[in-house]
This record gives C-alpha cells, structure tokens and sequence, in this order.
C-alpha cells in the first residue's frame, strides 16, 4: 500500500495524475532492468576483457615508444655498429668464446642488414629533381682547393 507524499508544510496531498504515472515507469523500468542484471559469469568475461584490453594498449604504447627511440639512430651507424661487434668479438675472441661467436653472428646479420636497407630501401629516389618556384636547382660549387692554388701559381708566375 502506498502512503501519499507530504508537502512541505506537513500535511499529506495527492500526487497529479501524470507524475504519478511517470514515477510509476520509472520504478518498474528499474525493476525490469535489475532483473536482466548481467550474470557474475558475463561481468567477470566482460572485466576480463577490459583488463587484456588495457594491458593491450600499455604494450603498444611501449613498443611505440621503443621504436621512437631507435628510429633515433640512422642506418650508417647501425652498420658501423655492426662492423664494431664482427671486430670486438674477433679481438675478445679468447675472453668467451661462445659469447663472442654469438657476438660475431649478430654483427654479421645487422652488417648484412643495414647494408641491403641502405642499398635498396632508400627513402625516395635522390636523382629526382629538386624544383623551386618551377624551376631546376643547380648546386654549382665553385672551384676546389687545388684549382684555386693553379689558378693563383699561374697567377703570380705570368707578372
């Protein structure tokens, strides 16, 4: 049994029609809805996912942030690196020689690497033309050390 709602001066009133069928919606609407709760199995499946999710997303954010690190450094020093492994581990050789064979096959692999990346992965062809405002850039350097130094021999030897 319901009771009917005081005002604020205490004494009991009745509710409008409408309101009263609107409040009455509402409360079996939220009935309804605690009846299709999920389950604790589909609750538990749907954290689950959430969590693989997240811990999806701090992986690829890792992974990101190590990549920008490495996109740090250009593929010649990558081959010179390499080329500084094949020749410590032939010099430590004798230290450990297990290791230092590893070491030797890793340098040869980043040495074969970069070398292939720096050959046929270029960036863009370079004998592409550069253009400004429409027109061709020439890069004419001036004459080399040695032609100055003819040039002002023969210069000096005509006077």
């Amino acid at each position: 049994m319901r009771l009917p709602p005081t005002t604020a001066t205490g004494t009991t009133g009745r509710w409008p029609m409408s309101e009263s069928n609107r409040l009455e919606r509402e409360i079996e609407e939220i009935l309804g809805k605690i009846e299709h709760f999920p389950e604790a199995e589909s609750r538990r499946a749907r954290i689950r996912k959430r969590v693989l999710r997240q811990i999806g997303a701090a992986i690829s954010e890792r992974q990101r942030a190590l990549v920008r690190q490495l996109a740090r450094f250009s593929i010649s020093q990558v081959m010179l690196l390499s080329f500084l492994l094949i020749l410590g581990s032939l010099f430590f050789r004798r230290a450990s020689p297990v290791m230092m064979s590893w070491v030797l096959y890793a340098g040869i692999i980043m040495f074969v690497s970069s070398f292939a990346i720096m050959m046929f992965g270029g960036r863009g062809s370079s004998a592409a033309q550069q253009k400004w405002r429409g027109r061709p850039i020439r890069y004419q350097s001036g004459p080399t050390l040695s032609q100055r130094l003819r040039h002002w021999w023969s210069a000096r030897t005509r006077h």
